[in-house]
């Protein structure tokens, strides 16, 4: 006789396995890198628990929609966040024949607000879920605490914020981030070099949750290491070269030996353009570390500008974050509280191998 799998879910599958969620859903779609064992281990269990899935269908004759929506920055070709929403978009594009739909409410991520502007024409309509990035924390908190008075759950990408009541959380370890950046850094540089922090800032002098709780964990390595160096805090005004340009300058002459440098966003290409200008004897000398594998990025890692690139695979978190949504709401299937996204150490000779990473 067949056995009932009406109420096996893709967790129950996966512990059957011993393999992901992940996994099994790679398996089930036929998409993305699974290795041949666990395959085979995933394909077992379909077999024994006789997993024939009729969802599609189940959930078309049942006519129920679900709509979600993304609070998340505007961005410009070749940006992270044009990154993270191109995976948001793949995740949207499955999930369509389950009669889900996205909706982009964008906001300047320099523009506290722009956020408040977008958080408003959100309130306009009706959702049943909601995918957040946490830029500004104090904004995102109170949004957050009048979606859990009207029950709506909602996933956080980018960086978690501790003791909210959030469905989940989709992103990079930004602690962890910070941490991993300065003991490359000291590898490049010793623990005797000056090291300066660039804070790359537009019109508003806004500083992220992440970029925050990365300098924090970059601070708290450089606090357990014996650094004996000294830390420089610079602002780049991408309007006003100048400026930066003569704090650089005078950072880097004081010293005979290698300088660090790191840029705590996406934007260290807005330091190299910077470094462009600076006395060739002393741009020589500047060792960097950067976040974020975006094509400018990129190509100043490949020229010898930047010596490694961290990178939290925007385009996964993306993906995944609206999965889980999806998810909770098709099956029932909770999500687990944190999911960090793999911190990649990017080098010259391998990022072309994983530039061509595909979800």
């Amino acid at each position: 006789m067949k056995k009932d799998n009406s109420n096996i879910r893709i967790v129950d599958i996966a512990k059957l396995a011993g393999v992901s969620t992940g996994t099994v859903d790679r398996v089930l779609h036929n998409r993305g890198r699974v290795s041949e064992e666990k395959r085979i281990k995933v394909e077992a269990i379909l077999k024994e628990i006789n997993y024939e899935p009729n969802l599609v269908a189940r959930f078309l004759a049942s006519k129920r929609s679900y709509k979600f929506a993304v609070i998340a920055p505007t961005y410009s070709e070749g940006d992270y966040w044009e990154l993270v929403c191109d995976g948001i978009n793949r995740a949207g594009d499955e999930m369509r024949k389950f009669n889900i739909s996205v909706e982009y409410f964008h906001f300047n991520q320099y523009d506290r607000f722009s956020f408040l502007k977008a958080a408003d024409k959100f309130k306009e309509k009706d959702f049943d879920g909601v995918l957040l990035a946490t830029l500004f924390g104090e904004l995102v908190v109170n949004l957050s605490k009048e979606l859990d008075e009207k029950d709506i759950p909602y996933i956080y990408i980018d960086s978690d914020i501790q003791k909210q009541k959030d469905l989940a959380y989709f992103g990079g370890d930004s602690l962890g981030s910070g941490n991993i950046a300065a003991k490359l850094l000291l590898k490049e540089i010793g623990l005797d070099a000056d090291i300066f922090i660039a804070h790359v800032r537009f019109k508003y002098k806004e500083i992220s949750v992440q970029m925050k709780t990365r300098e924090q964990g970059f601070m708290k390595c450089l606090s357990q290491s014996d650094y004996k160096g000294k830390i420089h805090h610079v602002e780049i005004d991408p309007d006003n070269h100048p400026a930066g340009l003569e704090k650089l300058e005078d950072i880097l002459s004081q010293s005979d030996t290698l300088v660090g440098g790191i840029v705590l966003n996406s934007r260290i290409y807005e330091l190299i353009a910077l470094l462009e200008k600076a006395k060739p004897a002393l741009r020589e000398r500047v060792r960097l570390v950067g976040h974020d594998a975006i094509e400018r990025n990129i190509r100043a890692l490949k020229n010898g500008q930047i010596s490694f690139i961290l990178s939290q695979r925007p385009e996964l978190q993306g993906y995944d974050a609206i999965k889980a949504l999806a998810n909770y709401f098709l099956f029932k299937q909770e999500p687990e509280k944190t999911n960090f996204m793999p911190i990649d150490i990017l080098i010259k000779e391998n990022v072309d191998y994983y530039n061509n990473y595909k979800l």
